[in-house]
């Protein structure tokens, strides 16, 4: 039983998933075999008691900025469905988590760069939809794909994956503005490298600091920032290569010239993306696509009636019970694979029009504004999180009590 808890809680910490859920999930299991636990879960490391025998700290692997795989996820769920009702023993359990672990990308490395580039102009779609987005998104999306198929097995090249992704991915952009291929909007260069953006470890992290896991909600934030100084690095350094003056840079998007639809064809080219790079499960994909469409219209909506943030949180708080409920229902997707696509909707659209180009110049004072925007929009987006799961808790609660009440 110490084996196995030990190696489903590797297992989780690996995906991204908070401390927070990953405690509950050990211990819900550890009553169904009625097993007395002691469990302690950082994003790092895990100790586990279980009776008089103890494990070794377990070091985990943060995958955040690894290519987990989404039809793994659903499996590792469903092996934990069985086991917090018992079904199996946990020796059977211990066989089920290598099977899990062994089980290889679905489509390839091919489908993997074809999936990044649907990814990128998926995305591209959604920031400001016109031809040159579209071609620049594909173009730096197919380069940064590489970049990532190639370094997927380097665990020791996480931390500098996201400098060389943005300093590319710069280079190519500012060389392109300053001889008048391009137009000088930063916003081309954002759906090559969303993957890059800490969107999910921010909120994770706020989400765990509200939920009272200090320790691990402060080291996630913090390694979130370091990603986002990393991301800047690059692109100062592209700047400063190709000597492009500040005043040529455009913050603004370009207009609409593809039409009013092109925002909802990027959703679903986004989602493929998505199931192609990520390796999702056929069955799941359906209800991605659903949670994404979802999040985009509570986004929208709160952008038009009140504004930005309240668009990132009414955004986040529909993708929570929407995927809370498709987690419940006989399809049993799991809420984590269907709304962590959801994220990288969230995160461009509501950072998407922030000045970056005021962090590359001398308006300090603009750029701190910016960052402030930053971090209320994380703000939001984890409340969103909060307040969702606060009302799913409930409907859980009554599904538990109607199945009694049938037996």
């Amino acid at each position: 039983m110490l084996t196995f808890l030990a190696g489903l809680g590797k297992a989780l910490s690996s995906t991204g998933i908070s401390v927070t859920t990953i405690q509950s999930i050990l211990y819900n299991v550890a009553r169904a075999y009625q097993v007395k636990a002691e469990i302690l879960v950082f994003t790092t490391f895990i100790i586990i008691k279980v009776g008089d025998e103890e494990s070794s700290p377990l070091t985990t692997v943060n995958q955040i900025y690894g290519l987990s795989q989404l039809n793994t996820i659903s499996e590792l769920y469903e092996l934990i469905y069985k086991v917090e009702k018992a079904e199996i023993t946990p020796r059977e359990g211990i066989k089920c988590l290598k099977k899990i672990n062994a089980h290889p990308h679905r489509f390839g490395k091919i489908g993997m760069l074809i999936g990044y580039v649907f990814f990128a102009v998926g995305l591209g779609l959604l920031l400001q939809p016109n031809s040159q987005q579209l071609i620049v998104s594909g173009i730096l999306g197919f380069l940064v794909g590489i970049l990532l198929i190639f370094t997927q097995d380097k665990p020791r090249l996480a931390l500098i994956k996201p400098v060389i992704g943005s300093f590319l991915v710069s280079i190519i952009f500012f060389w392109g503005v300053k001889n008048g291929f391009l137009t000088g909007s930063i916003l081309l260069i954002i759906p090559a490298l969303a993957y890059f953006l800490p969107g999910a470890t921010l909120t994770t992290g706020m989400f765990e600091l509200a939920s009272g896991d200090l320790i691990s909600g402060a080291s996630r934030v913090i390694y979130g920032i370091t990603i986002l100084f990393l991301l800047l690095f690059g692109v100062l350094n592209g700047f400063k290569i190709i000597g492009l003056p500040q005043e040529d840079l455009l913050v603004v998007a370009a207009a609409n010239t593809i039409g009013w639809w092109a925002p909802y064809i990027g959703i679903m080219l986004f989602g493929i993306g998505m199931f192609l790079f990520l390796s999702m499960r056929n069955r799941d994909f359906p209800w991605v696509i659903i949670v994404l469409y979802v999040a985009f219209l509570g986004q929208s909506l709160g952008n038009y009636f009140i504004g930005g943030f309240f668009g990132a949180f009414f955004g986040s708080l529909l993708m929570t019970i929407s995927g809370a409920l498709i987690g419940r229902s006989p399809m049993r997707t799991p809420s984590f694979v269907s709304t962590l696509s959801a994220f990288w909707l969230l995160v461009p659209g509501s950072l998407g029009f922030i000045t970056l180009a005021n962090l590359i110049g001398p308006n300090y004072s603009s750029g701190i504004a910016d960052v402030i925007q930053v971090i209320m929009s994380v703000v939001a987006i984890s409340l969103g999180l909060l307040i969702g799961a606060v009302i799913a808790e409930p409907l859980k609660l009554q599904k538990i009590k109607l199945k009694k009440f049938k037996k």
